[in-house]
């Protein structure tokens, strides 16, 4: 019996694959893919306010007065979900960047009665900064905060070697009191994803 020919194998694979390819594209095949993945449009959270801080060295700017130091290192960065004026007088001020007065008065400022303040830290390298992409309201989350870390100003001296913290402020506008569950995470890109993008937004 001859052996088939290295044509007659390629050929074979070939139209066994395009036959693959066809079954997956055939009619009754099931998919997701026409819906954008990302959070819902529905969720998105457009009318909050912002501050942030950044503190040229790697530590803290905010520490939780709440908080055990036995239990984290001296380089742990607190994040904080704020709802009531006892969790706000938790906030304690660890450091004296730029701006303190400004956040100061952020905090202050904020009415648990109609609003929320989430406070997150970052340690990124010297060389980027921290960008706020999107806020959303999940329907079992009090908020998701999504980050970015895109390049700082080419003017700006800096070394990738060196960390700082950068203290994100978002003040929400509605009321979480009794309620714990947030959330925030981030990427190196700073593109929305599909689900939230607009139609002329450059993908």
């Amino acid at each position: 019996m001859s052996l088939p020919t290295r044509r007659q194998v390629l050929r074979a694979g070939g139209a066994s694959l395009a036959a693959a390819l066809a079954g997956c594209s055939g009619e009754g095949s099931s998919s997701s893919s026409d819906e954008p993945s990302g959070p819902s449009p529905d969720a998105l959270v457009t009318d909050y306010d912002q501050l942030q801080l950044r503190n040229d060295t790697e530590s803290a700017i905010f520490r939780d007065a709440a908080r055990d130091d036995d239990g984290a290192g001296s380089s742990y960065l607190d994040d904080f979900l704020v709802t009531t004026d006892e969790e706000r007088a938790d906030v304690e001020f660890a450091a004296d960047p730029d701006g303190i007065d400004e956040a100061r008065a952020f905090i202050d400022e904020t009415e648990f009665d109609e609003q929320t303040l989430v406070i997150t830290q970052h340690r990124p390298n010297a060389c980027h900064r921290v960008k706020l992409l999107y806020v959303t309201h999940p329907p079992d989350s009090v908020v998701h905060l999504d980050f970015c870390y895109p390049l700082r100003p080419a003017s700006v001296e800096c070394s990738v070697d060196d960390r700082h913290v950068v203290a994100s402020l978002v003040r929400l506008p509605y009321s979480s009191q009794d309620e714990s569950s947030w959330g925030h995470g981030g990427g190196s890109s700073c593109h929305l994803p599909p689900s939230l993008r607009t139609e002329t937004e450059d993908a």
